[in-house]
């Protein structure tokens, strides 16, 4: 049954890139309010965290042994599953960058690129080199956060898991804009009551590094094994000949991980050499259409190998 919701899934996906209709994040803002009104600080950041994810996560499973087999189940883990998939229309924005790499438009493309920013941070490259460097860090993560990793875990641990990444990964993004507000309150504060910016930001800082380490865990695994596919879908050599430098590691971030396989997988360097040449610029950001067909090429493999599983079992 798994398999067949993740086959609606993506394909509901395709046709409706934004799922506005059912990742509606309210709910989880006012959730994440009040756990921090309400779990006492002396707990720690990381019992905040544990308490905004576990609730939730132990509800649906108690609602979802309830229900037992049957058609609820089926669509509520449909529904689940669509709510665990990334935010925005990914598909829309990629090809609005590669419309303006087409056109050499690099002004437009510095712009449209700020939308795959790790950090949700306004695009900071100021040439073709650091545009292709910034994407090259920052569009493969959003491929595999977006489906990968939510289908990894829904399809081995069930609907509760693809759920409990989803709210880290949202948990992050709040913490982000929560930083960005902070930031503006303290201009207003610590002028009155003699408070540090740094003084201010402890909590918060602490919240969001906890609620990345955990992020972290859960992306270990589907990154390694996304990367592998990549590299059987593209440079196998060079693509597990870079995995195998950072299969263990514990201080690399995802990010960084599927940048570099990506690049192996591509048997590319890590950026253009003649970056003086535009025709070399536009030609090395090109790339990113061969970016995104890799990983549709890794996620349809995982589909077929999903289907073996099936079928064994």
């Amino acid at each position: 049954m798994h398999f067949l919701i993740v086959l609606i899934a993506i394909a509901v996906l395709e046709s409706n890139a934004q799922l506005a209709f059912i990742q509606r994040d309210l709910w989880v803002q006012k959730w994440h309010s009040a756990v921090a009104k309400f779990v006492p600080a002396s707990g720690g950041a990381r019992l905040n965290i544990l308490v905004y994810v576990l609730v939730p996560v132990a509800l649906l499973q108690l609602v979802l042994l309830n229900l037992g087999n049957g058609v609820l189940v089926f669509l509520l883990e449909l529904a689940v599953l669509l709510y665990s998939f990334g935010r925005g229309d990914l598909s829309a924005q990629i090809k609005v960058l590669e419309s303006d790499i087409e056109r050499s438009d690099l002004q437009a493309a510095f712009h449209d690129a700020a939308v795959f920013n790790i950090g949700h941070r306004a695009s900071s490259a100021n040439s073709a080199e650091g545009l292709y460097r910034e994407l090259t860090s920052a569009l493969p993560y959003r491929l595999f956060e977006r489906t990968f990793a939510a289908v990894f875990w829904f399809f081995f641990l069930g609907a509760p898991a693809a759920l409990a990444y989803r709210l880290l990964a949202l948990h992050g993004d709040m913490e982000l804009d929560a930083d960005a507000m902070l930031a503006r309150q303290v201009e207003q504060t610590s002028a009155d009551e003699n408070i540090s910016a740094e003084e201010q930001a402890t909590d918060t800082d602490l919240s969001c590094s906890g609620a990345n380490q955990l992020l972290w865990m859960l992306e270990w695994l589907p990154a390694r094994f996304l990367a592998l596919t990549l590299g059987l879908m593209g440079d196998f050599s060079q693509a597990t000949a870079r995995l195998k430098e950072l299969v263990f590691c514990t201080k690399t971030s995802t990010a960084d991980v599927l940048r570099r396989c990506v690049l192996g997988a591509l048997a590319k360097e890590a950026a253009p050499q003649d970056v003086d040449k535009s025709a070399d610029d536009t030609a090395a950001l090109l790339q990113v259409a061969e970016m995104v067909a890799l990983f549709r090429r890794s996620m349809t493999g995982w589909l077929v190998v999903i289907a073996l599983l099936v079928l064994i079992s």
